[in-house]
């Protein structure tokens, strides 16, 4: 029998890949080509790990007639039967500043500012674990050990999980936008900065 215990453990993390060289231009420069070159811009990464359970079928969880029968015979089976795995998905958080236009940024040359609606952070799946991880394994007695299909079962539910989870728990998904927009701002700002321009920043 396959239990899935729901743990969501996050691990939340901010990273920045392919950032364009800061150095300080009192010249007025084209920074909507300049932020365009960026393309897709990760800012935070998170993993979610569930927590999944194998044992015998308990009689309470049997749904036919033949599943009850299963469970009272291993019921009287000497020994215990019990394998606990976790299973990791990665999620990231980006901007990408592929989808500016021009009418996104105002450059204040004057008063050096500048003004930038960036685009809406966007979340993705970034790959799965490739096999379960055993957190925790005892047969005894005379019980079955777990085969292999039950274990492939297990993840392929967990997995199934994951995405349900994604779609209908908007607080992970509020967690990583909120640390990917600070992270976005945090950094533009500097950018922005070293190009001698003090910035304005919101998301659309």
């Amino acid at each position: 029998m396959i239990k899935i215990r729901f743990f969501i453990l996050i691990v939340l993390s901010v990273a920045l890949s392919s950032l364009p060289a800061c150095k300080k231009k009192e010249d007025s420069i084209d920074v909507y080509s300049q932020l365009r070159e960026v393309s897709r811009l990760e800012l935070a990464r998170m993993t979610i790990g569930k927590v999944g359970m194998i044992s015998d079928p308990d009689y309470r969880d049997a749904g036919s007639l033949e599943a009850k029968a299963e469970a009272i015979f291993n019921s009287v089976k000497i020994g215990t039967r019990i394998g606990v795995y976790s299973y990791d998905t990665y999620l990231i958080a980006y901007i990408d500043l592929g989808k500016l236009t021009p009418e996104d940024i105002e450059i204040d040359e004057e008063n050096r500012i500048a003004r930038i609606s960036l685009p809406p952070i966007e979340i993705r799946t970034d790959g799965r674990e490739p096999q379960l991880h055993e957190e925790h394994y005892r047969v005894t007695g005379l019980r079955s050990s777990i085969t292999p299909s039950e274990r492939a079962a297990l993840k392929s539910q967990m997995a199934k999980e994951v995405r349900r989870d994604m779609k209908s728990n908007s607080r992970v998904r509020d967690l990583l936008r909120n640390a990917a927009e600070a992270k976005g701002k945090a950094w533009l700002t500097e950018l922005l900065q070293n190009w001698g321009y003090v910035a304005e920043i919101n998301f659309k």
